[in-house]
């Protein structure tokens, strides 16, 4: 709700200072406008954008405090049967995966590359079979 509501004051003040700037550029004469500004009207010019623009730094400063939050999320070994979200990363075949939307069960990595990116490159294990390591 909150948010909204900021969103909504963004829109106005910014609404209200595209009509100033077009005021001064339409409804003043030349010689009107090669006069100085008068102090109430840089006044009200730099409180408008001050406005717009502490309003927009404030909405930017939630959005990387909600970045920096979530950070890396670490999900283990891949499991086939688990959904995953997006930035989530898994170990698959000795590779690092990383989940670029939310991807559904039973879609493994490298298999898509819309759900998920290479992240690192390992060396898969020789595998060595029982009846070879007895010989």
């Amino acid at each position: 709700m909150v948010e909204k509501e900021e969103e909504q004051e963004l829109a106005l003040l910014a609404t209200r200072a595209e009509e100033i700037r077009t005021g001064l550029d339409t409804n003043f004469t030349e010689e009107q406008l090669q006069r100085p500004l008068s102090r109430r009207m840089v006044h009200a010019l730099v409180a408008s954008l001050t406005a717009t623009t502490s309003a927009k730094l404030k909405a930017l400063s939630a959005r990387v405090a909600e970045l920096e939050a979530g950070g890396v999320r670490y999900s283990g070994c891949y499991q086939r049967a688990l959904e995953y979200r997006k930035g989530s990363v898994v170990t698959f075949v000795s590779s690092m995966w990383v989940a670029l939307d939310n991807v559904p069960a039973g879609v493994q990595p490298g298999s898509n590359t819309a759900f998920w990116q290479l992240a690192q490159k390992g060396n898969p294990s020789k595998r060595v079979k029982a009846t070879e390591r007895e010989q």
